[in-house]
């Protein structure tokens, strides 16, 4: 009996699928200005110094590495995460018997006409594209494309997948259907490989005829039928040096790309970069080489001639929270996911197809709700906390939460505001060389938990002005990092965990909640030393507002 090592990803792949190669995103400022807090003094009866600044220069702030590296996706009953290689990229040879072709073919039409999804993402929202393909993985996927999954009549007697395992029934009824070879075990959890992924796609079009030959696959070779076979059909390729590595792994990406060549699966472009670009993963832009045919691989819908795509749920579907543009259209997805369709999102009006259109030049959200950082509390560097309170207030979440709960709440760390409050929200740093503040994206994260779940708060550094007033016209609200009276950034270096960094030393973080272009952007500023018990709310210019952030882009939205 055959055990055949279904195939995973090879990067020369790339080269072979005639799609887009993967250039990296452009680096972004947003990431390299760390914001740090406002230099604010405790003294009740003469306001605060104008700090002089070291160094005159405006140096680039270094880049803001993450502290939290991603974790694993949780296992997905319906898409399971790829396991990385246990085995050797070369495996040994496998033992005699196992050289030999299959003995029947499944024969007649097993795949669905239709174009079905078949690739899911994972409950983290990511694809994970360049994870290798498991057996168990690869068995799913192709249990998703047949015409009638459970119809096979053959023995499985596979010991390693027991059937409480999510990949039970895939993997026996592909067994039963001939398109596995019953064996003692099945190996679910092993990379698959070239060579079996290609004979597993052979054994579903057993129609399919030709021949191409690879140095590196003999005539002996338990798969070189298959494999001439595949490359024949154009579903695979081989390396530019002419080889087709049979026993390497095979990626998620890749694994659409050739099935999509299988099926004739060519995709609508226009529609693809709209999902992708709508955050249909968090983890894929247009940018990537494969964005466009994991696309394909991942939307239900039916096509027309020329691959056009119809009936395309969007309503159904789940994208990145936000307001995105794609191809010169406006579109807006809720903190739920879902599209705008036919409603009035801030100063839009979406339509049937969630395209948005302005029918009003500005937008400031009503009954933005006033916190001084100064009346009662004297939290002298804590703006940033303030100013994330109101702005969960006024979207209706921790209405009820005094500010110094709020506070002291906080995550701490000694020294990387990344990682938490570096300092005392109430104490400034006499120093001047202790980053005391909290970056975006913890910010963030401490903050959703007062949203009952759900993800308010993101991480907005990195943004542009275009990118910012969409938001604020859609009616959402962004903590900004700025400086303290509007002034000009200056720097000085800090010690972060024992890296010394030049960063903007007069910081100043205020809540930001309409947009005009006439008046400029309305902001609720937390620091009111100089009118106290005083609402300070107000509209900045745009001049004065875009030079700052333009030199820092430091932010945090609220959805």
């Amino acid at each position: 009996m055959m055990k055949k090592r279904l195939f995973s990803g090879a990067l020369a792949l790339v080269l072979s699928l005639g799609v887009m190669v993967s250039p990296a995103l452009a680096a972004q400022e947003s990431a390299q200005s760390e914001p740090s807090s406002t230099t604010q003094q405790t003294d009740e009866t003469t306001p605060p110094p104008a700090e002089t600044p070291e160094d005159q220069t405006t140096p680039q702030e270094p880049p803001t590495e993450d502290p939290q590296p991603q974790e694993p996706p949780a296992q997905d009953p319906q898409d399971p995460p790829a396991q990385e290689p246990s085995t050797p990229e070369t495996p040994p040879a496998e033992p005699p018997e196992e050289q030999t072709p299959p003995e029947t073919p499944p024969t007649g039409p097993l795949l669905r006409q239709d174009h079905v999804r078949y690739m899911e993402g994972f409950p983290t929202g990511t694809f994970l594209p360049e994870k290798q393909l498991t057996r168990a993985q690869a068995a799913q996927v192709v249990y998703r494309l047949l015409a009638q999954p459970d119809s096979g009549s053959g023995d499985c007697s596979y010991t390693d997948v027991p059937a409480s395992q999510w990949y039970a029934q895939p993997v026996r009824a592909l067994c039963a259907l001939g398109l596995f070879d019953n064996g003692a075990t099945f190996r679910p959890e092993d990379v698959i490989t070239r060579a079996e992924f290609v004979d597993l796609l052979v054994r579903l079009k057993p129609e399919a005829q030709g021949n191409t030959a690879f140095p590196d696959v003999p005539a002996t070779h338990w798969a070189a039928q298959q494999i001439g076979i595949a490359a024949a059909q154009g579903w695979i390729n081989g390396y530019p040096d002419g080889t087709f590595r049979p026993e390497k792994g095979l990626s998620r990406a890749e694994a659409c790309a050739v099935i999509n060549r299988m099926l004739g699966r060519t995709g609508d472009r226009a529609q693809a970069r709209k999902v992708i670009a709508l955050g249909l993963f968090s983890d894929m832009t247009n940018a990537h080489w494969a964005a466009q045919t994991v696309a394909e691989a991942a939307v239900s819908h039916n096509a027309a001639a020329g691959e056009t795509w119809t009936d395309v749920d969007l309503a159904g579907m789940t994208f990145r929270a936000g307001v995105h543009s794609v191809d010169g259209q406006l579109y807006c997805v809720d903190r739920a996911g879902k599209l705008a369709l036919n409603t009035t999102v801030g100063a839009y009006q979406a339509d049937s197809a969630g395209v948005l259109t302005q029918i009003t030049a500005s937008y400031r959200m009503p009954k933005v709700p006033y916190i001084s950082q100064i009346d009662n509390i004297y939290a002298w560097v804590g703006c940033e906390a303030v100013a994330t309170l109101m702005g969960l207030q006024a979207k209706g979440f921790a209405t009820q939460v005094p500010i110094k709960t709020f506070l002291d709440a906080l995550p701490r760390h000694k020294s990387n505001p990344e990682k938490g409050f570096v300092g005392s929200p109430y104490v400034p740093d006499t120093s001047k060389r202790t980053r005391t503040t909290i970056y975006p994206a913890k910010l963030a994260e401490y903050s959703n938990g007062y949203c009952s779940g759900q993800p308010v708060c993101a991480d907005f550094r990195g943004s542009s002005i275009p990118e910012l007033q969409q938001e604020l016209l859609a009616g959402n609200c962004v903590v900004a990092y700025m400086t303290l009276w509007w002034k000009a950034p200056y720097y000085r270096t800090y010690n972060i965990e024992g890296s010394l960094q030049r960063l903007v030393s007069n910081n100043h973080a205020v809540l930001v909640c309409g947009y005009d272009p006439a008046k400029g952007y309305f902001i609720s500023d937390p620091y009111n030393y100089y009118n106290r018990g005083q609402v300070h709310q107000y509209w900045e210019n745009a001049k004065t507002f875009e030079r700052i952030w333009n030199e820092r882009q430091v932010g945090m939205v609220l959805r």
